[in-house]
């Protein structure tokens, strides 16, 4: 039996311990998956997360972070570097498990995606900047539209939220409706290509404010710009970071880079994998810093991390992670369908009310796969050939105009399913098939005529 003097000393080393563990818990915070505290962090530059969000009240959804990247102000040389961040970039989010880093802000706001890209970066984070992409339109309009060099003939359409981009190649002075159809296009080069318009646009949107005749429009900018943005940098930094901003554009330019990795389908989920180890090189240069031993095992752990869940959800083990990225793929596949549907509804009531229902071959020999079209050989006469071969093998034909020309025919699947795939595999003359799921879509397939049509 312990004495009273044993007892009151188990009680003060078990309060000793107690306290040094709070203690530590205080001085050392919790530490992230790649065994880094924050205190470990890189911040030899004033770091700056930039969100665009669509925040969707009228439907009680808090919504995603569609944009994301950094600004890294070196406050001492007066410059500033960018890196943008893949909105389906695969990360560990907090309480959530792995899933799309776009995600983290319907998760945990504004607060649980810094943390997030903290962790990912190897980081740390001093302020933010919230941009309400509702007032996107309004912005442009505000600053009197923006001058872009559009790279491509770029065509989609949403028949369920009656959304068009139908942009044409070449310079072209935009307001805010046809600017958000340049920066919301996605093709088949995926989240990387609509990164490479979004730095486009910004770049646009930094030469029309700092323009001769900006003055007049200033009034209107300050109350858009106050309407739409939130943020914790305060106005001095604001200031400065301008500064710099305009005078590197001005010298030698705004140096850009994206997270490297790659792009895949998971369990019919587009990720973009990042290469970690490359990630933290890529990171110790933009912040100026030198790789330490500490810095090196720490991003390696973290790869040997993401690489184990990725080989665990291709089996289908990922413990009910990906929750958002599955619920955003349903809402994508149903709000389809449900375009699809009411498009048939209205197809079918004209043809009823025309009383032509019977003379169209198109509607009894359709193997119900829409394609859409695209005319890359630079023949008309080809793209009606291909057209008419198309339609008489079943294909139902919607007609995307001409592109770019292509050496060789290319046929895009937009989704995996395998009876879909195989169907487009049947397409009448020589082809290339691949997959680029994309859940918005309004066609199973697109089809992209190259010169070697025959």
């Amino acid at each position: 039996m312990k004495s009273i003097f044993e007892v009151k000393v188990l009680g003060i080393v078990a309060a000793v311990c107690a306290f040094a563990y709070l203690l530590f818990s205080y001085f050392n915070p919790e530490k992230g998956m790649d065994n880094l505290a924050p205190g470990d962090r890189l911040s030899l530059k004033k770091n700056i997360i930039v969100m665009g969000v669509d925040e969707r009240p009228e439907e009680y959804d808090v919504g995603r972070s569609d944009t994301l990247f950094v600004v890294m102000f070196d406050t001492n040389k007066k410059a500033a570097s960018l890196l943008s961040v893949p909105r389906d970039t695969r990360v560990r989010i907090k309480g959530h498990g792995w899933d799309k880093i776009n995600h983290a802000y319907a998760y945990g706001g504004r607060e649980l995606t810094q943390k997030t890209t903290e962790e990912l970066l190897g980081i740390k984070i001093n302020n933010y900047v919230m941009v309400d992409f509702k007032g996107f339109v309004g912005l442009v309009d505000a600053i009197g539209g923006v001058d872009i060099n559009v790279e491509k003939n770029m065509y989609y359409y949403d028949e369920w939220d009656g959304f068009k981009i139908d942009l044409k190649k070449g310079m072209q002075h935009m307001d805010g409706k046809t600017a958000i159809q340049y920066v919301r296009y996605r093709d088949e080069d995926g989240d990387i290509g609509r990164i490479r318009r979004q730095q486009h646009f910004m770049l646009a949107v930094y030469d029309r404010i700092t323009s001769a005749n900006m003055l007049l429009h200033i009034p209107g900018l300050a109350k858009q710009l106050t309407n739409m943005v939130k943020t914790d940098l305060p106005l001095s930094d604001m200031v400065d970071l301008g500064r710099a901003l305009h005078a590197m554009v001005k010298s030698k330019g705004l140096a850009m880079a994206t997270v490297p990795g790659t792009p895949e389908y998971i369990d019919g989920i587009s990720y973009w994998l990042p290469d970690i180890t490359d990630l933290r090189e890529q990171m110790v240069k933009m912040q100026g810093a030198t790789m330490t031993e500490t810095y090196k095992s720490a991003a390696e752990l973290m790869e040997r991390e993401s690489n184990v869940a990725v080989e665990k959800a291709k089996k289908g083990d990922d413990s009910g992670e990906n929750k958002e990225a599955v619920k955003e793929e349903k809402e994508l596949a149903e709000k389809k369908k449900a375009a699809k549907d009411k498009a048939a509804v209205t197809k079918d009531k004209a043809k009823e009310e025309a009383g032509k229902a019977a003379s169209k071959p198109t509607a009894t020999k359709s193997s119900g796969t829409v394609v859409r079209f695209v005319n890359c050989s630079g023949s008309k006469t080809a793209g009606a050939n291909a057209i008419s071969k198309l339609k008489a093998a079943g294909f139902t034909v919607i007609n995307g105009g001409s592109g770019e020309l292509m050496a060789q025919t290319t046929v895009i699947s937009t989704t995996n399913n395998g009876a879909v795939v195989g169907r487009l595999s049947t397409v009448p003359f020589a082809h290339k098939l691949r997959i680029s799921r994309d859940g918005a879509a309004d066609c199973d397939g697109v089809i992209m005529l190259g010169a070697d049509f025959k």
